[in-house]
């Protein structure tokens, strides 16, 4: 528990009536109850302050408060993590080596190392200081991974995979499978040999159930600080700069390339053999099959200019309303 004063002075922020009240946890504006502090910066949530039950608000403008008590913050986003992280409760792992896991003797034992039960590490593999590895995994021979990062359970890297420092890879995700690659000769498949590998960059997040495979002819390869949620699929030999944020549902084609800082929103498709510019805004729901120049939005499908798209659905609304007005009148 804290004050709300001693609240507002960790994140920065300008305390704005009593600072004495008691806050014990944060919660979501409409189930908030006392003694909890809830985020009403967005315009959407301002009008629900009067009726919250939550005992302060993070807020960006001191009317929004209507004389109830909160922190007044700049950067309302910023503030947001520093509180949730103090208001963090989650049981914290304790690190040790399950007698229930098997370590191949080639592979060296780091400092303060973690292995959950029915976990495997198989000859050669390369593990830095401080890695946790939960339940379930499965590391191929080969494979490196470097300080502070976290496997979590049921995570499979296949053989020769590289993942750098401080990477979080959420449960069930599997990196390095073969990629789809076939050549088909009188309705005989010919699967082509993918013999390279996955190399991931320090800093980067792998979301819950995604499919990362390895490269034919070159390693598929994300950058550092690049971020994926949840059932994100990368192909082979795809190439991922530094940066990048996807959301749930990005199926990204063999061979594309994503250079740094784009934003590929939820359910989107992207490549094969495509090159999306630096800065690049991809809509939700969008198609992309042919390379964008970047520092610009793209929506649709095929995905255009958000500019030239809303162009081209405003004339298709004008003809329906045309054509409903012909038909209306007899024409």
């Amino acid at each position: 528990m804290i004050t709300l004063k001693e609240l507002a002075k960790k994140v920065g922020g300008k305390l704005i009536g009593d600072g004495s009240i008691n806050i014990s946890t944060v919660d979501d504006i409409k189930l908030a109850s006392k003694e909890s502090i809830a985020f009403a910066f967005l315009p959407k949530y301002k009008k629900e302050i009067e009726s919250s039950k939550a005992s302060a608000f993070v807020v960006l403008s001191e009317d929004d408060l209507k004389n109830q008590s909160g922190i007044l913050v700049d950067s309302p986003y910023i503030s947001m993590i520093q509180i949730l992280d103090l208001f963090d409760n989650r049981p914290v792992p304790i690190y040790n080596v399950s007698e229930h896991s098997v370590i191949d003797s080639s592979v060296k034992k780091p400092t303060n190392f973690h292995i959950g039960s029915f976990s495997v590490v198989e000859h050669d593999v390369v593990l830095g200081n401080n890695v946790f590895i939960g339940n379930g995994v499965k590391i191929n021979a080969g494979t490196v991974i470097g300080d502070n990062t976290v496997l979590h359970d049921n995570v499979v890297l296949y053989d020769n995979t590289i993942i750098g420092k401080n990477s979080i890879i959420n449960a069930g995700t599997v990196i390095g499978s073969d990629g789809f690659g076939y050549h088909t000769i009188e309705n005989s498949h010919h699967k082509i040999p993918h013999i390279k590998s996955v190399v991931i960059g320090d800093d980067v997040e792998i979301g819950a159930a995604c499919t990362i495979d390895r490269g034919s002819v070159k390693n598929t390869t994300i950058s550092d600080y690049t971020k994926l949620d949840n059932q994100v699929h990368i192909a082979h030999n795809v190439t991922i700069g530094m940066g990048c944020l996807f959301a749930g549902g990005v199926f990204i084609g063999g061979s594309t390339t994503i250079e740094d800082y784009v934003t590929v929103a939820g359910k989107s498709d992207i490549g094969p053999h495509i090159t999306i510019g630096a800065k690049s805004v991809i809509a939700a729901r969008s198609c992309v099959l042919k390379s964008l120049p970047g520092s610009e939005m793209y929506a649709g499908n095929p995905a255009r200019p958000l500019k030239e798209k809303q162009k081209r659905d405003a004339i298709y609304t004008r003809f329906e309303l045309l054509e409903k007005k012909l038909k209306k009148d007899g024409i």
